[in-house]
């Protein structure tokens, strides 16, 4: 589109992760036959690229490593291409991108982003596309950000794609749960003397795997499945992983050929697990699949993937089993992947990074009976939350297509992104059991209109005393109040305040809330804005089961009257991020 549209140049930036990288240039030289592409081995001879860039329309894929960058803006500054017309695609546009001594707010720029920044404003007549899967650390960039989205296009899977809802939904049955000990287990630097014994749960989920490969590759004698096992960033896990994987490679082919009862037990349980779900596995002959296990076994292929490997992700055996950390962590598709083995534990997830390891989702529909994710009880209810947090935010984005707010729910104690790519003070919370508030009202003659028609909006109902009304009323009356724009902290948004109710209501399935209403208060003073404004137990009054909108009508010192709110959220462990 961007080529028949003028675009005499189109940069793709991508991750700077070998199979990622690799994955990306072979798509888009299958994708594009009719356009040069240029890798990022084409930027070294500097009068060869200027000769291709200035012939014809040009696709460059380029990793996003800074020293890669500078090379590739040099040769466009030497060159004098001010004048191309370029599209910059920002593949996983929320990871390297950003500025990553944000958080220091001393100026500084993190080299990645700084080159960037010197494509944007380098080209005369350019457009910078952001794509990714996980939007929480560009939303939550600041207000008019260079690097927050001017507008978002929420892209939608086809009918085969496998997301959130299939693995986490309330009536999912494709994970299994174990228990967290196991992953102490195959960390050799936690053991004295490291053993190559497997804990039950990967024994579990290989087994499973095994049947559903056998079972599709019976169904389709071209079909090679896939295994992943990703549970560390630390490479001697890694090995020792790899290790326990070779035993289990040449165990199954034994026990497979000898038919040892414990291993046909074993497949057995696993085939009754997969039966649940996949019925037509119950049709094969468990001794036309063991026969197939023994034949398949001997050519299993254990293949490790992280920063020592060149090892890609392709999919070549019946049985192909991969281990890795953070280069399996980002945007690689591996095919056919049918049971994932996944127990990464941060201390404080963030939702857009454990997100992004969801290397289970995929175009696989057709196989989702055979699917399976083990996963430690913990990190389950971290997914769950995360998948909740997501349909929040698409909901918010189909529902407001404006950009002025878009708040991230969190739950389960996630953190929404990494803290080093946001400025001090440059998020606000409104959290489970917090309250909420202006820290003053205007009381001046301009907002005699909208005091007056709060005062028609709630004329029937009594003060000192709450009422149950519909939350879509809780917020046009929010949008009747006028807070003091020179007093503000920037917490209370009347806009962020209304679509978090919104949002608090669709997910947790309420349509009402609480009005308390008390009219001829005296309050003046300025307040903090998660302070309160209430100071006569007027809180205790009111169930804290239901989104709470507390309203005094004021004035002080002669001044006009004016209606000042106060929010309260239920409690509980969630919360609605926003930029402020």
């Amino acid at each position: 589109m961007a080529a028949d549209e003028g675009y005499r140049t189109i940069v793709i930036l991508t991750s700077d992760n070998d199979p990622l990288y690799e994955q990306t240039l072979g798509r888009v030289r299958e994708a594009f036959p009719g356009i040069d592409i240029l890798g990022k081995s084409d930027f070294k001879d500097i009068d060869r690229f200027l000769g291709r860039i200035k012939g014809a329309t040009t696709a460059i894929v380029a990793t996003k490593n800074a020293s890669i960058l500078k090379t590739l803006n040099q040769n466009f500054q030497k060159g004098n291409l001010k004048g191309l017309s370029c599209l910059i695609i920002d593949d996983e546009a929320d990871q390297a991108s950003l500025n990553t001594k944000a958080a220091k707010d001393d100026g500084t720029v993190s080299p990645i982003n700084e080159q960037i920044a010197k494509f944007r404003t380098f080209f005369d007549k350019n457009t910078y596309l952001q794509v990714t899967a996980t939007p929480q650390a560009l939303f939550l960039q600041a207000p008019n950000h260079e690097f927050r989205p001017k507008f978002t296009v929420l892209s939608h899977p086809g009918f085969d794609y496998v997301g959130g809802e299939d693995f986490f939904g309330d009536n999912s049955k494709l994970v299994n749960e174990f228990d967290r000990n196991d992953i102490t287990t195959l960390s050799p630097g936690a053991q004295p003397t490291p053993q190559l014994n497997m804990p039950g749960s990967l024994l579990r989920a290989l087994d499973t795997f095994v049947v559903a490969a056998t079972f599709k590759r019976h169904q389709d004698a071209s079909q090679n499945s896939a295994f992943l096992c990703h549970v560390s960033t630390r490479k001697a896990d890694h090995n020792h992983i790899v290790d326990l994987l070779q035993r289990y490679r040449v165990d199954l082919a034994d026990g497979a050929r000898t038919k040892d009862p414990a291993l046909i037990k074993r497949l057995e349980t696993a085939c009754a697990d997969l039966g649940s779900t996949h019925p037509a596995l119950a049709t094969m002959p468990f001794d036309t699949l063991l026969g197939k296990v023994a034949f398949y076994a001997p050519g299993t292929n254990v293949k490790l993937v992280n920063g020592d490997t060149d090892e890609d992700v392709a999919v070549r055996s019946p049985y192909c089993l991969f281990v890795g950390g953070n280069k399996l962590g980002r945007g690689v598709t591996i095919r056919n992947l049918l049971v994932s083995y996944y127990g990464r534990h941060p201390k404080q997830p963030q939702a857009d990074t454990v997100l992004q390891h969801a290397r289970m989702y995929g175009y696989r529909r057709k196989d989702i009976g055979l699917l399976r994710l083990f996963l430690t009880s913990e990190l389950h209810v971290v997914f769950r939350a995360i998948n909740k947090m997501e349909k929040s935010l698409r909901d918010l984005i189909a529902s407001k297509p404006s950009e002025e707010f878009r708040a991230v729910f969190l739950s389960a104690g996630l953190q929404a992104t990494r803290r080093n790519i946001l400025a001090p003070g440059a998020v606000g919370v409104y959290a489970g059991g917090g309250i909420y508030n202006p820290a003053q009202v205007l009381r001046d003659v301009t907002v005699t209109g909208a005091t007056t028609k709060l005062d028609a909006r709630v004329q029937k109902f009594a003060s000192k005393t709450f009422h149950e009304v519909s939350i879509d009323e809780l917020r046009d009356l929010i949008a009747l109040t006028v807070p003091d724009p020179a007093a503000s902290e920037k917490i209370w948004d009347p806009v962020a305040v209304a679509e978090s109710l919104a949002q608090f209501a669709r997910l947790h399935r309420q349509k009402t809330g609480y009005l308390y209403l008390d009219r001829g208060r005296g309050l003046s003073a300025k307040r903090r804005e998660t302070q309160g404004i209430l100071d006569g137990g007027e809180a205790g009054k009111v169930p804290a089961d239901k989104l709470t909108l507390f309203l005094l009508k004021v004035q002080g010192g002669g001044a006009v009257e004016a209606w000042w709110p106060q929010i309260r959220f239920p409690a509980g462990r969630y919360a609605f991020a926003f930029a402020i």
